[in-house]
């Protein structure tokens, strides 16, 4: 009898492990999935420097995120799944009182830059930042794959890519490419031959943003 007890109490125990188990894996199961779909978004190829270099409607048709066309000014809801807005009252203040402020950007929970608002549903400027900050020399260990590009060239990307993609023209620093045309400003940094960092910004014809 009292062999019976103890089997039942075992047997009790590794149904609430198996239990647990599963419960762990239902948890891990929407990452892998978030994870899957990302790796699934396909970018465009570049395409060649255009002859006499890049005006506004060039380079706004090879500014992709998600693997759709994005122009500026947009809305979170133009960057796709899996990107959020972290909520801030302070810039919320900025912004009504200055009429622009910054803001975290999130991809599926990882903070992955931040972007500017000019208005209140209106996102003006965006920056991807691998970095621990701006101008250092650490990349961040769990930065995510964003599936953003501009003309193919991503976070991460051999900045000797890049320059090619580019145009050499563009070099405005040894590790650094400065892109202007009319209305964008694109920045985009390297730290040992990484792109570490990528910025899009877009100034709206009646106000100076990107001067």
């Amino acid at each position: 009898m009292k062999f019976k007890v103890v089997a039942v109490v075992l047997a009790a125990m590794m149904m609430c492990a198996g239990c647990a188990d599963t419960g762990g894996s239902e948890k891990n199961a929407p990452t892998s999935a978030k994870q899957s779909a990302v790796s699934t978004v396909s970018m465009p190829d570049p395409v060649p420097v255009p002859e006499g270099g890049w005006t506004d409607e060039t380079l706004k048709d090879v500014i992709y995120i998600n693997g759709k066309n994005l122009d500026l000014p947009c809305t979170v809801d133009d960057l796709g799944d899996g990107f959020e807005i972290e909520p801030d009252k302070e810039a919320d203040k900025e912004l009504e009182d200055k009429g622009s402020a910054s803001y975290n950007l999130d991809y599926y929970g990882y903070n992955v830059g931040y972007i500017i608002k000019m208005e209140k549903d209106t996102i003006s400027s965006i920056y991807f930042e691998s970095g621990t900050f701006q101008f250092s020399s650490d990349v961040r260990e769990d930065y995510p794959y964003v599936p953003f590009s501009i003309n193919g060239v991503t976070i991460g990307m051999p900045f000797s890519e890049a320059k090619e993609i580019i145009g050499e023209e563009y070099i405005d620093e040894e590790d650094k490419i400065s892109l202007r045309t009319e209305h964008f400003w694109i920045v985009i940094r390297s730290c040992d031959d990484k792109i570490k960092s990528i910025q899009v910004y877009k100034k709206l014809k009646e106000s100076n943003q990107g001067e």
